[in-house]
């Protein structure tokens, strides 16, 4: 079961389930903080950012962007180069350009290049043929206009699951549906010219089709959000947002039955969040009434997550402590409250039957896995300054992880199992710590110890399968149901560091982020492991 770190001198390829003992070394060579090591399979040419890599949906390829263009490697031979795409635009006037992000279709037919948008080169956006005779050739090119580097605004082409069609996302004109290739004139267009994001769904088989979903931003009218039958072209539901509405995010259940629309504002005119509105909104593809599930009234919607395997959504809502709820997917009636938690983020495991509820950014790190099947807490423990999660393909072992830029420093992975143990960790510190601050003749400039950009799991595919298992019985006592209670404040500790007068609550939020102050499972009656005491 592998994994990847993107760091700052190469990305390194390791196995989460080849972990030894007794071997020296640093990060490089897979050494953990206990002492023990995790196997690097392999070592690869660094990415210059989070962004500058991808996975294949099956995880047969990954790619990664280099100086000559961007680089595929075949993951099932030793990590080996595939392809080496060159870059279409040189630099111009002494500014670099290059590719800086990428997208591979769903069946690896075809990989989409992103380069730095320049004025004198406007296509950017470039798709590159994967197989056959036409292998590393160059079909289309388009724009993807401001683009420099970092995360994608847009994914400005998609293809269906089966890449029956390809849609790209055309301004002034709409949605251009190709479905017998890029060298065939032969287009659609779903004319929503005004469109900034568009989701594809899964296939439908009850319908026997694939749905899209649009955004239309505020301009003359209140934003909206359209939904098409790529079979047919015809319109089958719409949206209309609030007012004011900045944003949105759509998100489409496993089986393209149902849609989630997050739509969010920066303006609160209830005077209660600092941060704006949140509205979310469920809607099916071919239904008229669209259902308001939280509004402006409800506070913030801190995350809402699918289930990858069943109709039915988690939501955490509300100023800390949040409630976190679980609603049927077919109705988006409410099946149960799980609880009130000082959390926002959510991450179902990929059979659906675990979820880790945590609570990051400015919260304290706590953490719980939830067996949905027995809604009941499993495990709660703490991960401070988290910035990336994700369960493993097999569903028991849980990637956290402390990257730059969000983090400059105190780079790591952790790898928990799903009952709380800490399985390993993996500390990302330069061999040479350089001066905290350097002279450059205009001011001091601050050197950061950043060394680790991304990690993340080689995606399941091929003969890599696991099977979904339930949750051992506790070795002490029962599992809580529900989620622990945030509203339970824990005793004050009778000791603690030296405070001045006057200083004595400290600056909390700071606290929080060190994992000095309690979690919220630290209370009486529970034990280490987030089970109750019997």
């Amino acid at each position: 079961m592998e994994f990847i770190a993107v760091t700052k001198d190469g990305i390194y390829v390791m196995d989460a389930e080849d972990v030894t003992q007794g071997k020296e070394g640093t990060y490089k060579d897979g050494v953990t903080a206990e002492g023990s090591c995790v196997r690097v399979v392999a070592k690869l040419p660094s990415s210059p950012n989070a962004f500058g890599h991808c996975w294949s949906r099956d995880g047969e390829l990954l790619a990664s962007v280099c100086e000559e263009g961007i680089r595929l490697y075949d993951c099932n031979k030793g990590y080996t180069t595939a392809f080496t795409i060159d870059r279409v635009a040189p630099d111009v006037g002494g500014r670099s350009g290059g590719v800086r992000n990428a997208s591979i279709s769903p069946l690896n037919t075809h990989i989409v290049t992103y380069e730095k948008w320049d004025p004198q080169y406007l296509d950017n956006v470039h798709v590159w043929c994967l197989e056959g005779e036409q292998a590393g050739k160059r079909l289309y090119s388009t724009t993807l206009k401001g683009y420099t580097s970092g995360a994608l605004p847009l994914h400005v082409i998609k293809w269906t699951a089966d890449e029956a069609m390809c849609l790209e996302m055309m301004p002034g004109k709409g949605l251009i549906i190709r479905e017998n290739g890029f060298d065939k004139e032969e287009t659609r267009i779903i004319p929503e010219k005004s469109a900034t994001n568009f989701e594809l769904s899964p296939l439908n088989v009850a319908k026997s089709t694939t749905y899209v979903a649009t955004f239309q931003p505020e301009s003359s009218s209140v934003a909206r959000v359209a939904v098409y039958d790529l079979t047919t072209g015809a319109k089958t539901a719409e949206l209309h947002l609030p007012g004011k509405v900045k944003d949105c995010s759509i998100m489409w259940n496993f089986d393209g039955t149902a849609i989630l629309v997050l739509a969010t504002s920066d303006v609160d005119e209830t005077g209660c969040s600092y941060f704006g509105t949140s509205y979310l909104f469920w809607l099916k593809p071919d239904s008229k009434v669209p259902v308001a599930v939280y509004g402006a009234k409800d506070g913030t919607v801190q995350d809402i997550a699918w289930s990858p395997t069943a109709n039915e959504f988690m939501a955490i809502v509300g100023a800390p402590p949040s409630s976190v709820v679980l609603h049927d997917g077919k109705t988006s009636k409410v099946v149960s409250t799980l609880g009130r938690v000082r959390r926002n983020t959510l991450r179902w495991n990929p059979f659906g039957r675990f979820c880790a509820v945590g609570g990051f950014g400015t919260l304290a790190g706590d953490l719980d896995f939830f067996d949905r099947s027995k809604e009941e807490t499993i495990a709660s423990l703490r991960a401070p300054l988290t910035v990336g999660c994700t369960f493993g393909p097999d569903g028991r072992q849980f990637l956290t992880c402390t990257v730059a830029p969000r983090m400059n420093e105190g780079n790591q992975i952790s790898m928990f199992k799903y009952t709380g143990e800490l399985l390993f960790r993996i500390d990302y510190v330069p061999e040479v710590i350089e001066a905290r601050h350097e002279d450059t003749g205009a001011g001091a400039r601050t050197k950061t110890q950043a060394l680790l950009y991304a990690a993340s799991w080689r995606p399941l595919g091929g003969e890599r399968k696991y099977e979904d298992r339930a949750a051992s019985p506790p070795k002490v006592g029962k599992r809580k149901k529900g989620l622990p209670d945030a509203s339970v404040v824990p005793a004050a500790s009778t000791a603690g560091a030296y405070r001045p007068k006057g200083a004595e609550g400290g600056n909390s939020v700071a606290s929080m982020m060190r994992g000095e102050l309690p979690s919220d499972s630290a209370r009486p009656g529970w034990d280490s492991g987030g089970s109750q005491a019997p």
